[in-house]
């Protein structure tokens, strides 16, 4: 296993990202969490012709003027993601609303209480089944806190799993 430190803060909120718009890596040599947007991708095409290094990448983007230091920074992470052939960066995977639905499933098979674990069953049934669960706990400020706790562990099993496959033991910060 590879010991990496890791912000947890950002590590947390690229594993929940739940966008098209947006993939985020984990750079295993430097532990850092990077999003890329698409925008962001389809802008370094548009800007590059023939450049085949990152020094040249980085030279041909410091003579764009009309670019801010932010836009140079995102186009070259974008850059190193695409030109990585060592498999440094990692994709993190994205929030399933799969694994969100199975969570409910199994929370709901967890209460004690018949009237509202049959109420939540109603509730995750077809179009809408988050909303409709979310707005039936609301009414069960126990039941909601205990929800609350258990997506949360769920998801940190999640994330334990991810690094476990990727041979990668965190350091959170």
């Amino acid at each position: 296993m590879n010991k990496l430190k890791i912000s947890r803060m950002n590590f947390e909120l690229a594993f929940g990202l739940n966008s098209y718009e947006t993939t985020a890596y984990l750079d295993i040599e430097t532990g850092a969490v990077i999003f890329v947007e698409n925008y962001t991708v389809h802008q370094l095409e548009e800007l590059l012709t023939n450049e085949e290094t990152l020094d040249g990448i980085q030279s041909t983007l410091q003579a764009q003027t009309n670019l801010s230091e932010t836009d140079r920074e995102q186009l070259m992470d974008a850059a190193r993601v695409e030109a990585d052939t060592a498999n440094r960066y990692r994709m993190i995977p994205k929030n399933d609303s799969r694994d969100g639905y199975l969570d409910m499933q199994e929370y709901i098979e967890s209460l004690e209480n018949d009237h509202l674990r049959e109420l939540l069953e109603v509730a995750i049934q077809g179009s809408g089944a988050f909303r409709r669960f979310k707005d039936v706990l609301y009414r069960y400020a126990e039941a909601q806190e205990k929800w609350f706790k258990f997506r949360a562990e769920r998801e940190q099993q999640r994330i334990l799993d991810w690094f476990e496959s990727e041979g990668i033991e965190p350091e959170f910060e």
